[in-house]
């Protein structure tokens, strides 16, 4: 018997099943790394308008000359500020045009971006009788945008305590 140059037909179907089995290995790599940048960066993108509302607060909170009225609630949460100025700043949750729940001031300025879904907004004036000295407040953030799954769209949980420093 002569042999002849060239591989077998058992040795090709050797071949392409471990390169398939490494094709499909990659893929599945490649595919995670992809769900996990996207997972990153809706996550990185919640912390800046967050962290971005939550500075804007306790900025406006810790220059102000006085608090007039605090209402401390899970759907009416509001506080009403005396600016160094003598003007006065509200900040509140409202439903802007597109009805879209988000923290506003009564500058006419939002927040949080209106492509975020706040939750929860709530504020507490400790004492609660008269004058507080120190304010919490507390929000969840989330992309409305993003329709991936369950864990690929977090809400993020922000908090913080602020002390008026002009009393």
């Amino acid at each position: 018997m002569v042999k002849k140059p060239g591989f077998s037909l058992i040795e090709l179907i050797v071949v392409i099943g471990l390169l398939s089995l490494l094709m499909l290995a990659i893929s599945g790599t490649m595919l995670m790394s992809i769900v996990s940048s996207n997972r990153i960066r809706t996550t990185t993108k919640i912390k800046q308008a967050g962290n971005y509302a939550l500075g804007q607060i306790q900025g406006m909170i810790r220059s102000a000359k006085s608090i007039e009225t605090c209402y401390g609630g899970d759907e009416t949460s509001s506080i009403t500020l005396v600016n160094p100025d003598g003007n006065i700043t509200t900040i509140t949750s409202e439903i802007d045009e597109d009805g879209q729940t988000r923290i506003a001031s009564n500058s006419a300025t939002y927040l949080t971006p209106a492509n975020m879904e706040l939750s929860l907004f709530t504020l507490s004036c400790e004492p609660t009788t008269s004058d507080p000295s120190l304010i919490k407040v507390s929000f969840g953030l989330k992309d409305k945008l993003t329709t991936s799954r369950k864990t690929g769209n977090p809400t993020l949980h922000f908090e913080t305590s602020i002390n008026i420093r002009n009393e």
